[in-house]
């Protein structure tokens, strides 16, 4: 069995999150490869990176509790 990539771990990671703050993973799909005017990318290729993912986690979390950026 070959061990996941770290980015692959990160991918995963972000998907999962997004499926739980939008109900669905079409709409976590969508979300992901969206333009982000936040984060000024989609966040899906903000995940290449530990510090990227942190941010998308961010504004998931702020998505999930109503709050703001």
């Amino acid at each position: 069995m070959k061990a996941k990539s770290a980015l692959q771990i990160r991918l995963d990671e972000a998907h999962a999150i997004a499926i739980e703050t939008f109900g669905s993973k079409e709409m976590a799909e969508k979300w992901l490869h969206s333009e982000n005017f936040v984060l000024k990318s989609t966040p899906i290729s903000m995940v290449e990176s530990e510090s990227g993912l942190l941010e998308v986690k961010r504004i998931l979390n702020a998505i999930s509790d109503g709050g703001v950026i």
